[in-house]
């Protein structure tokens, strides 16, 4: 008799636990496309968030790194594209300039030290010819410098404009003065105003 009692007891419990786990299971399908669906929802946005970040500041820099102004260009700033190559070639004129007339003294400088002229431009000593040649050196080399300090600057400025492209700027500026009390520590309400700029 208790056999047949424990029998539909392990039958009972057994039907049970089937159940149970047969109601994990539907419940963890139930999850699981509840997460594709929120995936699948999640993608469907995707190309929205997509669009909003298209605009690469990456891209700006890399552009701009590899041909200066073409990331001004891919920034809709194209105005600035000539300021860009007009301060770049008023710096190389500057470097041509200092470059040429340092090779114009040094070559003076070394003849003059090998006999073959006594004076070059008025300059009649070895210590002026020094000074000439390398006062043209310095800035030589200080254009080279400036020159690549442009190029940095043209790459920092598209890379700016790029991080600002979607920036939202409000047309409605607008001052307001507005009564406001102020609140002492002795608990006493002074009168005040309040302004405020809303942009």
């Amino acid at each position: 008799m208790w056999r047949k009692g424990l029998i539909r007891w392990i039958g009972i419990a057994g039907a049970t636990m089937i159940v149970f786990i047969a109601g994990q299971s539907v419940c963890y399908c139930q999850e699981t496309d509840t997460t594709v669906i929120q995936d699948t929802t999640v993608n469907q946005d995707a190309p929205s968030d997509t669009l909003a970040e298209e605009h690469s500041p990456r891209k700006a820099a890399l552009l701009s790194a590899t041909l200066p102004g073409m990331g001004q260009v891919y920034n809709n700033k194209i105005w600035k594209v000539p300021l860009v190559y007009i301060g770049a070639g008023v710096i190389y004129y500057a470097y041509d300039f200092n470059a040429s007339h340092y090779e114009e003294y040094k070559s003076a400088f070394t003849r003059f030290v090998n006999g073959e002229i006594q004076e070059y431009n008025g300059i009649t000593t070895k210590e002026g010819l020094q000074r000439a040649k390398d006062y043209y050196r310095r800035f030589r080399d200080m254009n080279l410098l400036i020159m690549a300090g442009w190029y940095l600057v043209q790459v920092i400025d598209a890379t700016v404009d790029a991080y600002m492209f979607n920036f939202d700027v409000s047309e409605d500026i607008s001052m307001q003065f507005q009564p406001s009390p102020i609140h002492s520590k002795n608990y006493h309400v002074v009168p005040g105003i309040k302004f405020s700029i809303n942009f």
